[in-house]
């Protein structure tokens, strides 16, 4: 049987830099589809149409433009260019009759001698078998069925925190060995911080976030349940719109990558 993630960002090649793929309503977050099933689904295409094992994505960039709603969708990738060690690649999805999501991305063979350094701490807290899980009876977007929640870090939403800060472990309920797509679907799983500053129910949704990987993935060496730890912290928000920085950490306390997005504050 098929990982419901993965089932939710197959894509289908129809011609060389095409792809068709599917929005189920069962992933939905508010108007249409999360966007880490969005954004899951235009890595692995892209990945599909480099080919090359040898140049693992670096840095992932998703404009939303517009809710993926149920349904087909298409997306149409490119290579804009490939150098010696870096291919920079881009995506467009449409869906409904409208542009979906546009993206970038940047593909990179490994650079010998180059300086290696890691200046970011996992925070330290709970261990994940000593927390409840959130019950699956909680108030949740509809996607948030598929995965397995543990907050620890900052504070939930809507509770008027003093900090905008949102977090904890995290895992598909389908064991799912973790690759980019997937990396780009926890990243994009919780709900934004700012909305743990946020007394009452109020929208958000994202306009657009990078991805930057700091591992050659898929990692086939973690095993498929791994509980993986998301960090959220937004430090400015202005006019009906926030920024958020986000990293994700393997149990060992492996930088696995960060993500900065924009977030849209709905009335």
């Amino acid at each position: 049987m098929t990982a419901a993630f993965l089932a939710a960002t197959l894509v289908e090649p129809l011609a060389p830099g095409h792809y068709r793929s599917r929005y189920e309503a069962a992933w939905y977050q508010g108007r249409g589809a999360y966007g880490g099933v969005v954004a899951g689904q235009v890595m692995r295409a892209l990945e599909h149409h480099l080919n090359d094992a040898k140049r693992p994505v670096r840095s992932l960039t998703v404009h939303f433009c517009s809710p993926a709603v149920e349904g087909v969708a298409d997306v149409h990738t490119r290579l804009e260019r490939a150098g010696k060690l870096v291919t920079h690649a881009t995506a467009r999805v449409e869906n409904g009759g409208g542009v979906v999501a546009v993206a970038t991305a940047t593909f990179g063979a490994a650079r010998g001698g180059a300086p290696g350094y890691l200046d970011f701490a996992m925070p330290e807290v709970p261990a994940p078998e000593t927390l409840e899980p959130v019950p699956e009876d909680v108030p949740m977007p509809d996607f948030c069925r598929f995965f397995e929640y543990r907050y620890c870090v900052g504070s939930p939403p809507y509770s008027g925190a003093a900090v905008a800060e949102v977090g904890g472990w995290l895992r598909p309920r389908d064991p799912t060995v973790l690759d980019a797509p997937l990396c780009v679907g926890l990243m994009d799983a919780y709900p934004p911080s700012v909305l743990s500053q946020v007394d009452g129910f109020r929208a958000a949704a994202t306009v657009d976030f990078t991805v930057q990987f700091f591992q050659t993935f898929p990692l086939t060496h973690l095993a498929p349940d791994t509980q993986y730890l998301r960090t959220g912290r937004s430090r400015q928000a202005a006019e009906g719109y926030t920024e958020e920085s986000q990293l994700l950490w393997a149990r060992d306390g492996t930088l696995l990558a960060q993500c900065r997005q924009l977030v849209a504050v709905l009335g």
